[in-house]
């Protein structure tokens, strides 16, 4: 889309803090979790919770339990500051080991959503190293109950591996990361 474009249709753009219910019941909010903001987007909606943005778009499909899905998300512990784009679009793009991914929002008022992404990005950002610390922490403590003398005590070993979205240990037996909710295998 060039700047001498005319602009988009009205219902294209965005309308902020109004979404539907059954897109935002879509997002399966991590613990702590919440919704700070959202902005009507082509096909769906933006999403700014306190540690992510998510775009929940509408794809009706035959045999699905909904007709709307989630994706592109955008953990805040990676992702760079957001760009305005053509003056209309807000640009997102998260630096992973693979790679980088990159989605662009056309929004109503694009220099406002990004000063918002920009400050709830560092308060995220906070709120991952919070979340990283304290699971860290929750892994160097380990508690065991007092046992009267003679008793044997059998202790199992639990191992713990990094999650490769966002680096907080979990046990290796989980398939979903307890921080971030991502898939491990």
């Amino acid at each position: 889309m060039s700047p001498n474009e005319p602009d988009p249709p009205a219902d294209s753009v965005t309308r902020p803090d109004q979404i539907e219910l059954p897109a935002l019941a879509e997002i399966d909010l991590l613990h702590g979790e919440r919704v700070l903001r959202c902005w009507k987007a082509a096909f769906g909606y933006l999403v700014m919770t306190n540690l992510r943005c998510v775009h929940v778009w509408r794809k009706p499909e035959l045999f699905v339990r909904s007709e709307w899905h989630t994706g592109p998300t955008f953990f805040f512990y990676n992702l760079g500051p957001p760009e305005l784009v053509l003056g209309r679009f807000v640009q997102l793009a998260e630096l992973y080991e693979e790679g980088v991914g990159v989605a662009r929002f056309l929004v109503r008022d694009a220099p406002e959503v990004c000063r918002e992404i920009e400050a709830a990005r560092e308060a995220g950002r906070r709120e991952w190293a919070a979340r990283r610390t304290r699971a860290l922490a929750d892994r160097n403590r380990l508690e065991l109950p007092p046992v009267p003398p003679g008793t044997t005590v059998v202790v199992r070993t639990i191992v713990k591996i990094r999650c490769p979205y966002c680096g907080n240990l979990m046990d290796e037996t989980r398939s979903l990361c307890p921080s971030c909710g991502a898939p491990v295998r």
